[in-house]
């Protein structure tokens, strides 16, 4: 069991391809997954995609995934690789994330003026914060329990 990686950074060195939110892809306006039901697309990348539902699958399920859209690629097998709960909506019903391989790589159609979910690896540092004076002579807030 030595070939399972966990963790976002080795997690990060060893993705395909790029990942594109789903704002990103105007193309796609809907997707299903058989067995399975109807499930929103979180982002999407050549070789996988990330979608969230009220269907709970074990990794390894293999499905189909069945998109919708006027530039919406062909259906393409996958594999489930991760499940895990989101949310929990209304009268304690569960939302689900999962995470699926495809079989084989796909066209996604991007908007032109997309960008990739930038990876933890790549993500430019973060800015020095500003701080007034008043702010930098307040003393650490502390938790006391």
């Amino acid at each position: 069991m030595g070939d399972v990686k966990t963790g976002s950074a080795t997690a990060e060195s060893t993705r395909l391809d790029p990942r594109y939110p789903a704002a990103t892809v105007s193309g796609i306006t809907g997707m299903r997954l058989s067995p399975g039901d109807v499930v929103s697309l979180v982002n999407i990348s050549a070789s996988g995609v990330l979608v969230e539902g009220k269907t709970r699958f074990v990794p390894g399920t293999r499905l189909t995934v069945i998109f919708e859209g006027p530039s919406a690629p062909a259906s393409v097998k996958g594999r489930v690789v991760r499940c895990q709960v989101s949310a929990i909506g209304g009268g304690g019903s569960l939302h689900y994330q999962s995470a699926i391989t495809f079989e084989a790589r796909i066209e996604v159609p991007i908007d032109e003026a997309a960008t990739a979910v930038p990876s933890v690896e790549s993500a430019p540092p973060a800015p020095p914060k500003q701080t007034s004076a008043s702010q930098s002579a307040r003393p650490p807030l502390r938790n006391r329990w």
